[in-house]
């Protein structure tokens, strides 16, 4: 059944999961992918209603049913997102990069991007819905990342204020950040600019979930990108 889906003030169609299919999502969320981190048990919990509209939105783009951790090829599901979802080497075609390490530069640079400089918006897997929930620092002798700027298709957002992650403030003490919301579809551009306070290899890491065919769930280092 058709519905819609309002994420952070933007519409989209939705599909709605069946109550078996939202009973394992919220199963394998809480029961499997949330269930050893303290943090991301609470950032599913706070987001469960935004986790949920993104599964309905992918439902209707992959016109599949949702199978969690076991999907195959004809069905989707979910996993955290990995590097090579979002992160694309510095060649001129869109090769997946396949560690969160990143060479930042001091002062304004490129993230999410490839070709040179990383300056080219990605473009999404067709097979692929991602949901941004935060980001995490998990190495580096000093965070260098001060903030982030996320151009999504046509919409650029408000800057994303990430210093406080330097602060470590939580029991696990991981430099880690909540930020708004950002849902990326399947064959939607994006491109992500950083602002550092100096030159650093960092990894900084993406937090949210990926919604994928089972094919991309599937392969452990994709490289490249169906479009």
């Amino acid at each position: 059944m058709g519905s819609k889906v309002v994420f952070e003030n933007e519409e989209y169609v939705g599909q709605l999961l069946l109550p078996a299919e939202e009973q394992l999502l919220k199963q394998q969320l809480y029961g499997v992918v949330g269930f050893n981190s303290a943090l991301l048990m609470s950032l599913f919990k706070d987001n469960e209603e935004k986790i949920l509209g993104a599964a309905q939105v992918a439902k209707a783009y992959f016109d599949a049913p949702y199978k969690g951790l076991s999907a195959g090829d004809s069905e989707f599901g979910m996993q955290l997102i990995r590097p090579q979802h979002i992160l694309r080497s510095t060649a001129a075609t869109e090769a997946t990069a396949a560690t969160w390490s990143f060479t930042f530069t001091v002062n304004g640079d490129y993230y999410v991007g490839f070709g040179t400089d990383n300056t080219t918006a990605i473009n999404v897997d067709k097979r692929l819905l991602m949901v941004v929930l935060a980001v995490a620092f998990t190495q580096g002798v000093l965070p260098t990342v001060e903030e982030l700027l996320w151009q999504i298709g046509s919409t650029t957002y408000p800057v994303d204020v990430i210093r406080h992650a330097w602060l470590a403030d939580n029991v696990n003490q991981v430099r880690y950040s909540r930020i708004r919301p950002k849902i990326l579809v399947p064959k939607q551009t994006a491109i992500v600019q950083s602002w550092s306070i100096a030159a650093q290899v960092q990894e900084l890491v993406i937090v949210g979930l990926s919604f994928a065919k089972g094919d991309l769930l599937r392969t452990q280092n994709p490289s490249t990108v169906q479009t």
